[in-house]
């Protein structure tokens, strides 16, 4: 079980750091802790709708770092693409004879009659989906949770 007090940090892709920060004891007492781990020049932004601070990604490490010092232990979501590929042999292929697919659909796009997600060139198609990996970051490691 995670610890409710212990700081999470999430990780989307092309997005900012955002992080849920136990409180100080002060309303601006986590603004200014960032701008001493992240620097002066750093603009931390709160979002009131999700209650959590975002720092440009480039701080991410120096973040985690100063937290695991300070809390021994963090929680990083991290989020990522997992990327399926399709090609047409596939797609224009008999239902049937899914279990003959060899491609990165498995089976699940053939016989369609229609590229899977974007066709990124002739005969080839991509579809992106976002996937979800916890760890747990101490000062030794990051343990995935599963």
């Amino acid at each position: 079980m995670l610890s409710a007090m212990m700081p999470r940090v999430t990780l989307r892709p092309g997005e900012r750091a955002s992080m849920w920060l136990p409180y100080r004891g002060d309303p601006g007492a986590n603004y200014r802790w960032l701008k001493d781990v992240c620097g002066a020049r750093t603009r931390p932004v709160y979002n009131r709708e999700t209650k959590e601070f975002e720092v440009a990604r480039e701080h991410t490490q120096f973040v985690i770092d100063a937290l695991v010092a300070e809390y021994r232990r963090v929680r990083i979501v991290q989020y990522g693409h997992a990327r399926t590929t399709c090609v047409d042999a596939c797609w224009n292929a008999s239902a049937s004879t899914v279990a003959d697919c060899v491609c990165g659909c498995a089976g699940a796009n053939h016989g369609s009659r229609r590229p899977l997600g974007k066709e990124v060139r002739a005969g080839l198609s991509v579809e992106n989906e976002l996937v979800r990996a916890d760890y747990v970051v101490t000062k030794k490691r990051w343990k995935l949770v599963v």
